[in-house]
């Protein structure tokens, strides 16, 4: 995982525009779960480059903060140069890995993380840090990807490029990767047995917007590592007709000027 995303800071940020604004789609229901106010301390967990947290920074001012952890320096980097064009002075930036996180000093009043917690080798460890770092009647929001049907940005590499696989597809559920909480209840369970109370779970549309097919193509080969393998597995002879494949495939959701994938996403939040 370190090594993925360390490559995936830089590609990140090429498409920048695109992912942050699609992915904020699920902001407004993830923040209002943690009842966000004036002077909070908030850890934003598999932070990226940098949101939700410069968001949050501005939410919880005058005299909150907020600490962007994650594990890939280069996003961190990007995170640090957006916070300081955004002259946001309260949120700081660590790279670090929450499975391996032992918080020190005040507790957070709430920790957030916006499709980063099914990335951790270890979850049920990553979610005991978490709670430690909390404290009492502190509050924790995921957000997480509901099933692969019903977000087509996910799907439509694998369809195209299923036929080049060397192997059976490994269990999402069983190992880092986007869908891992997609069945329903799988993470609130892991919540609650890690303590949590008040466990809820809401879904929200989250769609994928692109300017047009051929930007998906080259956005998703570029940023997802699991394209990219499947890509990398497609003998160069086929690999213009892969490309048009799939751009075919995105032309399905053409919405006016825009590609509009669809996808849904689940809020899980807890108390401690």
């Amino acid at each position: 995982m370190r090594a993925e995303w360390t490559h995936g800071g830089a590609a990140w940020e090429r498409w920048e525009p695109v992912l942050l604004h699609s992915l904020a789609a699920v902001d407004p229901v993830l923040l209002r779960s943690l009842e966000l106010r004036p002077r909070m301390r908030v850890l934003d967990v598999g932070s990226g480059l940098g949101e939700p947290a410069l968001t949050i920074a501005r939410w919880i001012e005058p005299g909150g903060s907020v600490l962007g952890l994650d594990i890939s320096p280069s996003m961190i980097d990007v995170a640090r140069r957006r916070a300081r064009l955004l002259r946001i002075s309260n949120a700081w930036f660590r790279a670090g890995d929450i499975g391996r996180y032992a918080h020190r000093g005040p507790r957070f009043d709430a920790v957030v993380s916006r499709f980063g917690i099914m990335f951790a080798d270890d979850v049920p460890r990553a979610l005991g840090a978490i709670r430690a770092s909390l404290k009492t009647g502190g509050r924790a929001a995921f957000a997480v990807w509901a099933e692969p049907e019903r977000n087509a940005a996910f799907t439509i590499a694998a369809r195209v490029m299923g036929r080049w696989l060397t192997a059976p597809a490994a269990d999402p559920a069983s190992a880092p990767h986007p869908m891992r909480f997609s069945r329903r209840g799988s993470l609130p369970r892991l919540l609650r047995r890690a303590g949590f109370r008040r466990v809820r779970e809401q879904e929200t549309p989250a769609p994928f917007i692109y300017p047009d097919p051929e930007t998906f193509v080259a956005a998703i080969l570029d940023v997802s590592f699991g394209a990219r393998a499947l890509y990398a597995a497609v003998p160069r002879s086929e690999r213009a007709r892969v490309r048009t494949a799939m751009a075919r495939e995105a032309a399905r959701y053409q919405d006016g000027p825009l590609v509009r994938l669809p996808g849904v996403a689940r809020v899980v939040s807890g108390v401690k």
